[in-house]
């Protein structure tokens, strides 16, 4: 009689599917890992994310695409505006990912585990960028444009204390705009053969202007986030074995 053979740990928790609230522990854990980890990698010296900075500007500014300055000071100008993109940073991406984690859980339990794998995988190469080229956002350069987001980062000073812990030099890859850029494709994916799926990318376009709106990062740092996402899901993929994925046509 031929026994067969067991998965691996690694390969049972790549594959898990658990109840929701090892999912949300899960999650949690991984959350926390990742922002320590993000601190991990930074910089002390800030010459070399002020270097970087002066590298992406002058990118921008030989393709005629450095709008950041002009953008931040015409939200700021706007109070309404302002207002809204100051807690569309501050709010809008953890509701955001609140939501799509258990829209996903509730209506495409089946592709939930890769959804999830894709994530985190997308979140360590993301790391790796924040070691590999730190990067100063327009806020910390001589640019003179203001922090609208220190305040409420704080949440009124509830979150003082983890100001300390923040890597202000981890802008590049932008994964404000890269886990957006990533819901949009799993949701154009799982709504098929819905039209108004195309919406989805409203969605990451939203949160790149509100990110160079709050001059918290420049426009490539939002194209390096959605590259981020993209070697994150042929990652995914290979190492995805019989997971169904959000991108392949439903039966």
């Amino acid at each position: 009689m031929t026994v067969a053979a067991r998965p691996s740990p690694l390969a049972r928790a790549w594959s898990a599917r658990w109840p929701i609230g090892a999912e949300v522990l899960l999650f949690l854990a991984l959350t926390v890992v990742y922002e320590f980890l993000r601190d991990l990698v930074g910089v002390d010296d800030i010459s070399r994310p002020l270097v970087h900075a002066e590298q992406i500007v002058d990118i921008e500014r030989s393709l005629g695409l450095f709008i950041e300055v002009d953008l931040h000071e015409w939200v700021q100008s706007i109070g309404a505006l302002e207002w809204t993109t100051t807690w569309l940073y501050t709010l809008g991406h953890t509701t955001g990912f609140v939501i799509m984690f258990v829209w996903v859980w509730f209506r495409r339990r089946d592709q939930y585990p890769m959804f999830r794998n894709w994530f985190w995988i997308s979140h360590a190469i993301a790391v790796l960028g924040y070691w590999v080229y730190p990067l100063a956002p327009p806020r910390l350069t001589d640019l003179g444009l203001a922090d609208p987001t220190k305040e409420s980062l704080e949440l009124g000073g509830a979150l003082s204390w983890f100001q300390p812990f923040r890597n202000e030099f981890a802008a590049m890859p932008s994964m404000h705009v890269g886990y957006t850029f990533l819901f949009a494709l799993a949701l154009f994916w799982m709504l098929r053969p819905s039209p108004w799926r195309w919406l989805a990318f409203l969605w990451p376009a939203g949160m790149l202007f509100v990110v160079m709106a709050t001059a918290n990062h420049w426009w490539l740092d939002g194209v390096g986030g959605a590259a981020t996402v993209l070697l994150g899901l042929l990652v995914a993929d290979r190492l995805g074995g019989d997971l169904p994925r959000p991108w392949a046509r439903r039966p």
